[in-house]
């Protein structure tokens, strides 16, 4: 079987590396350095806190759990932290939401442990308290992934097992013959031919499914990731407090991500101003004692959209086009090991997984038509 996947990011990679441990050629291409797109722009958060459709929130604490195995498999665990996660609520409000919150976690058996302001710096002597927290809930199942990392192993892995990755590579249309989709037509003219054509480049695959005569929106909207310089921060921990998400990244870096600031990004030349870069700085020197505002530094803005259909994940084959299998998935990052081995096993064996139902690509053409 030969397989192509387009995209190379969190799931493009998964997906290469479950294809060709099992022995399938695949070749992947990306247009650009593979995790440059929507993977470098992402917070990185591994969570299912606030999933509320049950099918999704199980999905997610699978693959949070499977990511170990692929840690296992790889030999490496450097991209891997189980830091866990610290919510803080400042309102009264948001308070009871947040134990709320909790206590429907825990009835699932996720944990999810409330934790009085004062204690917060048992948890992470760096943490900020303030006089108006109300409350905070720490969930030590969670964490982060150091995304490059990530997607360097299981790239090196799967070339290992006999892939192809090929970067600055564009596909600018998909192949197909009266029955099958057939490949892929390159940027300047190569066609690749392949049984299977995976489209995994996130809010980019609108363009190639037009070419297919299937029209749906694939951009979320456009959101922002700020890493600080090296040193900012010896935070050990995820952490939210009211208008800013915080987690440590090497070196002492840290990774900011605030929903307010996405309002701010320039989208016609695509940057975020420097007054809305400082804006999150002081941001950060509210939240932890150890920053000083006027000494951080953004080493890295990634701006992207977030890929999405409906908001959920879709994974599978594109009903009608026999050939095109679609992976969309808003939290790629926390779904990326299971989507992965779903996806491979589905392409090997023609049989769609049982923990995909109603999640398959299908649902989307029949909301557009």
């Amino acid at each position: 079987m030969k397989v192509i996947v387009v995209g190379a990011g969190v799931l493009g990679a998964s997906i290469t590396y479950q294809l060709a441990k099992r022995g399938v050629a695949v070749t992947v291409l990306d247009q650009g350095i593979p995790g440059e797109g929507a993977s470098a722009a992402s917070f990185a958060w591994l969570n299912s806190n606030a999933k509320e459709l049950r099918p999704y929130h199980h999905l997610s604490v699978i693959s949070m759990a499977e990511w170990s195995l692929v840690a296992r498999e790889l030999g490496s665990s450097s991209w891997l932290h189980r830091n866990g996660h610290l919510h803080v609520a400042a309102t009264a409000v948001q308070a009871a939401g947040l134990l709320a919150r909790a206590e429907l976690l825990e009835s699932s058996g996720y944990a999810a442990i409330p934790v009085a302001p004062p204690e917060f710096p048992r948890l992470d002597p760096v943490i900020r308290v303030h006089e108006n927290y109300e409350l905070g809930v720490f969930f030590p199942g969670e964490g982060h992934v150091t995304v490059p990392l990530l997607i360097h192993e299981l790239l090196a892995a799967a070339t290992n097992c006999g892939a192809i990755v090929r970067h600055s590579t564009k596909v600018e249309a998909l192949l197909s013959d009266e029955e099958n989709l057939t490949g892929v037509i390159l940027a300047g003219g190569e066609r690749i031919e392949a049984d299977v054509v995976v489209l995994s480049a996130g809010a980019g695959i609108g363009g190639l499914l037009e070419t297919q005569g299937i029209s749906v929106r694939t951009e979320g909207t456009p959101g922002v990731t700020v890493t600080t310089s090296p040193g900012t921060s010896k935070l050990t921990t995820v952490l939210h407090v009211p208008g800013l998400s915080v987690r440590p990244d090497t070196g002492g870096r840290l990774v900011l991500r605030s929903s307010g600031i996405d309002a701010d990004i320039n989208s016609t030349n695509w940057t975020l101003p420097e007054p809305a870069v400082q804006t999150l700085f002081a941001q950060l020197g509210e939240a932890l004692t150890d920053v000083e505002p006027a000494g951080a530094r953004a080493e890295r803005i990634r701006i992207a959209h977030r890929p999405s259909f409906d908001g959920l994940p879709a994974v599978g084959f594109w009903d009608g086009h026999p050939g095109l299998y679609v992976t969309t998935v808003p939290t790629g990052v926390t779904l990326g090991a299971l989507t992965g081995r779903l996806a491979a096993e589905e392409i090997t064996s023609g049989t769609a997984p049982k923990l995909l139902e109603g999640l398959q690509p299908g649902r989307v053409e029949s909301m557009v038509g």
